[in-house]
């Protein structure tokens, strides 16, 4: 028990250890990310606005983000829960001519049986998790500039990989963005590449029992864009770059 306390307390040197990463860098892209209030959305923000142009979305109740806002960044509060809401901010994604996208938001909603689904529920975790995903998309391939997309799953979201059942709304709407990301990683082929990321079981707000910090999963994710390699769009990997199962 005490050696796995020691790894737990320990875990990022131990995963750089086990995996060793170099810490890659982005530097001059006009990056959108959403998520930016808290877990690996803060932390990724945190370590890309001194090199980049920031587009970063949160949700209303955040200030957080706004610590560490720089010139080359801009912050807008925007409740995704209902889409009408970002539907406003079309035309600034457009302006900002994004080459990177991010898509961190997410929320995970109750676990919870058939019989107990709540379509209010349902359609606000789907709004958060895949349309605004889909239409902040949408208005970035308008300008050309796109070079990549990131989208946050998880290992939830595989079918292959269900054993356990139950969280309908976080499950299914994870699925449907994985389905998403391979349908326009096709679509997109040898333009721009679709990168669909299970970060791994992070400590959060959303899940407070997570092992691996946000710091050491947004360097991952970092990169995974920095690198960009065309052979992992569309395919669901780990922040390791395995190959996980749809």
């Amino acid at each position: 028990m005490g050696f796995l306390k020691t790894i737990k307390r320990k875990y990022i040197n131990f995963n750089e250890y086990l995996f060793g990463d170099t810490n890659l860098k982005i530097s001059k892209k006009n990056i959108l990310i959403t998520g930016s209030n808290s877990g690996i959305g803060l932390c990724i923000f945190k370590k890309i606005i001194t090199d980049n142009n920031v587009l970063a979305f949160v949700n209303n109740n955040s200030d957080e983000v706004s610590k560490f806002k720089t010139n080359n960044s801009s912050i807008v509060k925007c409740d995704f829960s209902d889409i009408s809401n970002l539907k406003k901010y079309n035309q600034s994604i457009k302006d900002f001519k994004p080459n990177i996208i991010i898509n961190c938001a997410a929320i995970f909603g109750d676990s919870t049986g058939i019989k107990n689904i709540d379509f209010e529920k349902y359609h606000k975790v789907l709004n958060i998790n895949v349309l605004a995903p889909i239409l902040i998309i949408q208005n970035s391939l308008e300008t050309n500039n796109l070079e990549l997309i990131l989208n946050i799953s998880s290992e939830m979201g595989s079918i292959d990989l269900n054993k356990t059942g139950n969280y309908y709304y976080y499950r299914s709407s994870k699925s449907l963005l994985n389905s998403f990301s391979k349908n326009l990683s096709i679509e997109l082929k040898n333009k721009v590449n679709v990168y669909c990321v299970h970060p791994g079981n992070v400590k959060t707000k959303m899940n407070t029992g997570g092992i691996l910090s946000p710091e050491f999963a947004a360097q991952k994710i970092i990169n995974i864009c920095a690198t960009n390699d065309s052979k992992l769009s569309g395919v669901l990997i780990d922040i390791n770059k395995n190959i996980l199962p749809w």
